[in-house]
C-alpha cells in the first residue's frame, strides 16, 4: 500500500463541485456509480467536510451495477460517524487516523461487495477511488483503475497508481505510458473489490491550493480523453459543472466506448 502523508494544517477552503455519469455510446447500461456528500455548517468555526466517490461496476446489470451501488452505500454508512467526529478543530490534525478510516471504509465496502457476490453467485466487482476533503485536506483512496488526478494551473498530475496489467507493464520498462491506450490487455485489472476480503487499500493525501482541480474518474473517461485534454478542458471552463460535461462529450466524441464518469472539485478560495 502506498501512504503519503504531508504534515499540514488544514484550512477553511471552498469548493464549486460538478459531476457526471454517462451511459457512453456502446454500453447498453450504465454500471457506474458516483457519490457526493457534503456537509454545511452554521458555525464558520467548524471544518467544512465532504466524501466523493466513483465506482466502476463490473459484471453487467445484476453484478456490476449493484457492486458500485452496493460499495458507494456502504463507504458513506461507514464513514458518516468518522465524518462527524471530525467537524471539531481538535481532531483537524490526525491525517493517520483519517487516512486509517477512509481505509477501513473502503475494506468495509470490498467485504460487503464479496460477500453478496457470495450469497447470489453473480461474480459481482467494482473498482472505486475516493477522496474524503476536509477543509483544504483531500484523502484520497483507489482500488482499481478508476483515478484520481490534481489540476495545478498548467499541470495535471495522476495522484492514483492504476491497478491493470498494462501498468504494471509501464512499471517494469515493458511497454511505454502512450501503449496503454492500445495494449490488448489494457482492460485488465489486477485488484478490484469483490475479488477476496480484506483487499489493500492505496491511500493518499494532497494539499489543495486555491485554483486547484481534483478530478475523480473512470477508465471510460481517462482511456478516451488523454490527459493533456483533461487538463485543457477543466482550466478553460468557467464552472466544475461546465467540465464534467465537456470532458463526456469529448469522451463520446473519441468512441465513448464505456461508461463515463467524472466529480470535479474545483478550489475557489
Amino acid at each position: 500500500m502506498e501512504r503519503r502523508v504531508k504534515n499540514s494544517t488544514p484550512k477553511k477552503r471552498r469548493y464549486e463541485i460538478g459531476q457526471c455519469s454517462d451511459v457512453g455510446l456502446v454500453r447498453s447500461s450504465n454500471e457506474d456509480s458516483l457519490l457526493s456528500l457534503n456537509l454545511e455548517h452554521d458555525n464558520p468555526s467548524d471544518m467544512g467536510i465532504s466524501l466523493y466517490a466513483i465506482a466502476d461496476g463490473l459484471g453487467g446489470y445484476e453484478g456490476g451495477e449493484t457492486a458500485s451501488k452496493l460499495a458507494l452505500n456502504v463507504l458513506a454508512d461507514n464513514l458518516s460517524k468518522f465524518i462527524i467526529s471530525t467537524t471539531s478543530q481538535k481532531d483537524s490534525n490526525n491525517q493517520e487516523s483519517i487516512l486509517k478510516a477512509l481505509s477501513a471504509g473502503v475494506r468495509a465496502a470490498n467485504d460487503e461487495v464479496v460477500s453478496q457476490s457470495r450469497s447470489y453467485g453473480n461474480n459481482m466487482a467494482t473498482t472505486l477511488v475516493a477522496a474524503l476533503v476536509i477543509d483544504n485536506c483531500a484523502y484520497i483512496a483507489n482500488v482499481g483503475d478508476s483515478r484520481a488526478y490534481c489540476l495545478d494551473g498548467q499541470k495535471i498530475r495522476q495522484i492514483t497508481a492504476d491497478h491493470s496489467l498494462v501498468a504494471n507493464l509501464v512499471s517494469a520498462g515493458e511497454i511505454s505510458p502512450e501503449e496503454v491506450y492500445t495494449h490488448p490487455q489494457r482492460n485488465v485489472i489486477t485488484r478490484w473489490l469483490g475479488s477476496y476480503l480484506n483487499i489493500e487499500v492505496d491511500v493518499f493525501n494532497e494539499i489543495l491550493k486555491p485554483n486547484n482541480s481534483l478530478i475523480l474518474c473512470s477508465d471510460g473517461l481517462w482511456e478516451m480523453v488523454r490527459n493533456n485534454q483533461i487538463q485543457k478542458i477543466v482550466r478553460e471552463q468557467s464552472t466544475a459543472q461546465g467540465a464534467c460535461e465537456q470532458l463526456v462529450e469529448m469522451a463520446k466524441k473519441n468512441g465513448g466506448i464505456d461508461n463515463i464518469s467524472i466529480i470535479v472539485v474545483k478550489a475557489t478560495g
